[in-house]
């Protein structure tokens, strides 16, 4: 029995072993796949909130966890600020309430951009070079990945 025990604890310690030594060459598909989720959980709770609108006859806004939700002409959900102006911060809280489960430990947010009236985008900046671009333009969301290259 204990033969049995010292051989299983030498295949587990060797199992750690590889996977110590590869993962920097794993790590980053890991975050690479950990990034598209998180932008497809994005894409799924602003469909969840379109479908909220259609169902409870198109309001003009609603409240959500504290966040005052604005919906655009089609139902897309949208947090201004004061002055009309995206607000990013709080859009990212709206659209993936549960950020701490992604892998990055900081999410630095760009300037938003006001394109044209009523069109609007923010971008979300990993510490790792990866960015995720959420766009409300000609009222179709729209939610990106990019890999900035860090040489």
């Amino acid at each position: 029995m204990s033969a049995t025990r010292i051989l299983w604890g030498a295949l587990v310690i060797i199992l750690l072993a590889v996977i110590f030594i590869n993962w920097e060459q794993i790590e980053p598909e890991v975050e690479d796949t950990a990034i598209i989720m998180t932008s497809r959980e994005i894409l799924s709770s602003a469909n969840e909130f379109k479908n909220y609108w259609v169902v409870n006859g198109q309001p003009k806004t609603m409240v959500k966890d504290g966040i005052d939700v604005n919906f655009s002409s089609l139902g897309w959900p949208i947090v201004l600020k004061e002055d009309d102006g995206i607000d990013c911060l709080q859009w990212l809280h709206l659209l993936l309430p549960n950020k701490d489960k992604i892998y990055a430990d900081s999410i630095e947010i760009k300037k938003p951009e006001l394109v044209k009236k009523e069109q609007y985008r923010c971008d979300y900046s990993m510490a790792n070079g990866k960015v995720v671009s959420v766009m409300l333009v000609k009222d179709a969301l729209k939610v990106s990945v990019g890999f900035i290259d860090k040489k």
